[in-house]
């Protein structure tokens, strides 16, 4: 390592907070942005181990990316995610951040007599991380907005498949929405043990809010219906559309009793009754 780079290496050593700040202050004052003063330091905290990093990646290759780096471009993904928010919301964040450390890296050069070959090494470094940073950013955003969505969904299965007991002996699912395999799946592993525990003799499931049904949600209704079967648990259809049935019939899906599906719940607790 040539010495003009180590009087670099060593200045940024020994000033890597007040350059974590500066950096920090540079970049929202060039956004006109203005953030809680919790965000603004962990940014600090963050950029310390980015100057540190710096430093060690000039005196020796092949260093790993700092945890902290990474962690903070997670925590900003989960905050944007958290917060319902756009990862443009962060991506446009790095277009500022490159040009204010191309500006210190150009200061820095001027400062200590870099060469140009030097120059271009720290530039070529510094945009390294800060890819590698809004990598691990884009990725995180994904993974927590997919996690969070597939959390929403299975909130929602809960709340759209209620099981309302009606008299001792019988209870009612009110179906709504569009039915399809997934939904259909979690109706046959989390809402059936349910039904059992209630100890019925007939359970009323009602279509009349149903607006379509896919194939394979159509075989797995028939399969709840012997599944209760086998549990000593009658299961009615009501409010079937004659898209539904058309549906059913079509892959080869048809009531063994006519008694087993009726146009209304009302007609359905005047035949239990």
């Amino acid at each position: 390592m040539k010495p003009k780079m180590n009087n670099l290496i060593e200045f940024l050593e020994e000033n890597n907070e007040d350059i974590a700040n500066q950096i920090v202050e540079s970049v929202l004052d060039l956004m006109s942005l203005e953030i809680p003063q919790v965000e603004k330091d962990r940014a600090v905290s963050m950029y310390k181990s980015f100057v540190e990093f710096l430093c060690s990646s000039l005196e020796y290759e092949g260093k790993n990316m700092p945890a902290e780096l990474l962690e903070w471009s997670k925590q900003n993904a989960y905050e944007q995610v958290s917060a319902n928010g756009n990862i443009s919301e962060i991506i446009y964040r790095y277009p500022p951040t490159r040009e204010v450390l191309t500006d210190f890296i150009t200061k820095w050069t001027s400062q200590f007599n870099l060469s140009t070959d030097q120059f271009t090494l720290l530039l070529k470094k510094v945009n390294k991380m800060l890819d590698i940073s809004l990598e691990e950013t884009v990725t995180a955003f994904e993974e927590f907005n997919a996690k969070m969505k597939e959390e929403f969904k299975e909130e929602i299965d809960i709340i759209s498949f209620p099981v309302v007991p009606l008299k001792e002996n019988m209870a009612v699912i009110p179906l709504v929405g569009k039915l399809d395999q997934h939904r259909s799946a979690h109706l046959m592993d989390s809402v059936l043990p349910k039904v059992n525990d209630l100890k019925i003799d007939f359970l009323i499931v009602d279509f009349s809010g149903v607006i379509e049904i896919d194939d394979i949600a159509a075989v797995n209704i028939q399969n709840i219906r012997r599944m209760l079967r086998l549990l000593g648990i009658q299961m009615i259809s009501t409010g079937i559309s004659p898209h539904l049935a058309k549906t059913a019939v079509s892959i080869g899906i048809e009531t063994n009793s006519s008694r087993n599906t009726f146009k209304s719940v009302k007609q359905a607790l005047e035949y239990i009754q």
